[in-house]
């Protein structure tokens, strides 16, 4: 049987693609921030609504409130970093290269966090690295 995480994991997949696709098309004629801003509108309301909705209230400790405000942030600047990458460049190249933020957390866990890579963990991000590239070309 599939676990939660798998299935959210790939709804998360479906979603994020959907979000550079549609980012790659509001930047034909809108600006790289206007087109930020606007996404973000909607995603506080759609954030804002659920928290709402679901009465959960913001708890935590300093230090995790924030890490989470720290996230924002850098989801902020790279959304503006990746809507300007669409503004002057091919969707499929732009959205290749971002796809491998996930060699930062990675790298982080390994360093700070002393998680462990298998052979298979590293070749696999080896063969992502590769692809990217072959994209890109």
């Amino acid at each position: 049987m599939i676990s939660l995480g798998i299935v959210l994991a790939f709804g998360a997949l479906v979603l994020f693609g959907g979000w550079a696709v549609t980012a790659g098309v509001a930047t034909r004629s809108l600006s790289a921030v206007n087109a930020v801003f606007l996404s973000y509108v909607a995603s506080i309301t759609l954030v804002g609504g659920y928290v709402l909705w679901m009465r959960r209230p913001i708890s935590g400790t300093g230090t995790d409130v924030g890490f989470a405000l720290l996230s924002g942030a850098f989801l902020a600047i790279g959304s503006i970093s990746f809507y300007a990458a669409l503004e002057k460049g091919s969707i499929a190249v732009v959205s290749a290269i971002a796809a491998l933020y996930f060699v930062i957390p990675v790298i982080v866990g390994v360093v700070y966090f002393e998680a462990d890579l298998s052979t298979a963990n590293v070749a696999g991000i080896g063969l992502a690295i590769v692809a990217v590239v072959l994209i890109s070309s």
